[in-house]
């Protein structure tokens, strides 16, 4: 739903989507492409993408923090294997 959300704001007010992406200069450009119809599909399509690339990016945190967390675990149990020695 949130996904949905935030690509239909992509698509209307791609100035508002790229600021909530934490890009406040962006935000500016595209909201002057906005004013100029004839920009706005070129801001709809950046603020897609970077929509996108923000997904991507929190996917590999997640993926990246699961992998330290199974490391820990594994450096813990033998940790725990050799006091128990």
């Amino acid at each position: 739903m949130q996904s949905f959300f935030l690509k239909a704001l992509a698509v209307f007010f791609p100035w508002a989507a790229l600021f909530i992406c934490n890009n406040p200069g962006g935000a500016f450009v595209a909201l002057v492409m906005q004013v100029t119809i004839f920009g706005w599909p070129f801001a709809a399509v950046w603020a897609l993408k970077a929509i996108k690339e923000e997904y991507l990016e929190e996917l590999e945190e997640k993926k990246l923090e699961k992998k330290l967390a199974k490391k820990k675990q594994k450096k813990a149990k033998k940790k725990g294997m050799q006091t128990n020695e």
